[in-house]
């Protein structure tokens, strides 16, 4: 009976290491993921990128009327030379930072001085996109001062100054892209590849403080008449909820590629400002409805190791006050060059 016993337990070990040695391997969560990306993306295996940067950015404070023939514009722009910086990816998080570049004595009698912060951190994801942006700009010069100062004399005063005009933007981007087939990461990162041209369907989430101060009269004289409510402004605060629609697409030709990228929209904007109205400060709350617009695009060079492109955006958030329309314009071109390692 003991053999038999034997015999027994030995049979179904036959019948069963046939098919403990079937049971396919698990497989690495790396190789898995490439088999759940689109046949078009190419991920890299490196997590860590470090790009250098050369950026040209300007925050235009740009003011024109909301009534018809009321009022001509106006421009306020940063004396701003250039700022460098780098960004850093690990992983899908990506973080950029920059300084401004020293100006000399000729370059702040002409354009004044400028005081400058922007600092950017974006969680690029395939589906998802998070942003969290810091801007804070002190000190403009007026642009387009002949058609409001036409005996201004710039070779010896420079442009028309407005030191303590100060400006302070902070927020928080959601955006949407609903096609996994283009990558935004391989277009403006550049954390990934695309091997082919596509595009899809875009839209984004804002939620949006701005901040506006000065204590100078930043409404030329010849203006004052049209904007009496902003030429009384001292300081004001815009929170803004912003919904926009776009698209994007990305034509592809080997590792070259060029991708431009459109959102417009609008929301609700809760404003709370202050205005000296006969020597007092007296503050004011009201509810608007804001116009956003952002438009990008770049053309680039993405390599297995190195990559490079150039890239111009243009965004803008409007503040409407009264019978005034600002718009924050965030405006710049971009030089990149990086290594993955």
């Amino acid at each position: 009976m003991r053999l038999w016993g034997y015999a027994f337990i030995a049979g179904l070990l036959m019948l069963c290491l046939p098919g403990l040695a079937q049971e396919p391997a698990k497989e690495h969560p790396t190789e898995k993921k490439k088999k759940q990306l689109p046949e078009n993306i190419e991920t890299f295996s490196r997590d860590f990128m470090f790009r250098p940067r050369f950026v040209i950015p300007t925050v235009w404070f740009n003011v024109s009327s909301r009534l018809t023939g009321q009022g001509g514009s106006f421009t306020w722009k940063p004396a701003m030379p250039g700022v460098v910086g780098a960004a850093v990816k690990i992983k899908k998080v990506y973080v950029s930072a920059a300084v401004k570049l020293p100006s000399d004595d000729r370059f702040k009698k002409i354009y004044g001085n400028t005081k400058s912060r922007d600092i950017y951190v974006n969680i690029q994801g395939r589906v998802l996109l998070w942003t969290i942006f810091y801007r804070d700009y002190k000190g403009f010069y007026l642009a387009d001062y002949q058609k409001n100062y036409p005996n201004w004399n710039r070779d010896s005063l420079g442009y028309p100054k407005s030191p303590n005009l100060r400006v302070i933007e902070g927020g928080l981007n959601l955006g949407f892209n609903f096609n996994k087939a283009f990558s935004m990461n391989a277009a403006f990162a550049q954390t990934e590849r695309q091997k082919k041209g596509a595009g899809s369907f875009l839209m984004a989430i804002s939620e949006r403080y701005q901040h506006i101060e000065t204590d100078s009269n930043i409404v030329p004289a010849k203006q004052a008449a049209y904007y009496p409510s902003l030429n009384k402004l001292v300081q004001g605060n815009f929170f803004s909820t912003i919904v926009s629609f776009g698209a994007g697409y990305q034509f592809v030709v080997g590792h070259f590629h060029f991708t431009p990228v459109l959102l417009a929209g609008t929301g609700v904007q809760v404003q709370s400002y202050t205005q000296n109205i006969d020597h007092v400060n007296q503050s004011k709350l009201r509810f608007n409805i804001p116009t956003y617009a952002n438009a990008k695009a770049q053309v680039g060079y993405n390599g297995a190791h190195f990559f490079t492109n150039v890239t111009y955006q243009l965004e803008f958030n409007s503040v409407p006050i009264k019978e005034a329309r600002v718009r924050l314009i965030h405006n710049w071109i971009e030089f990149g060059v990086g290594m993955r390692f």
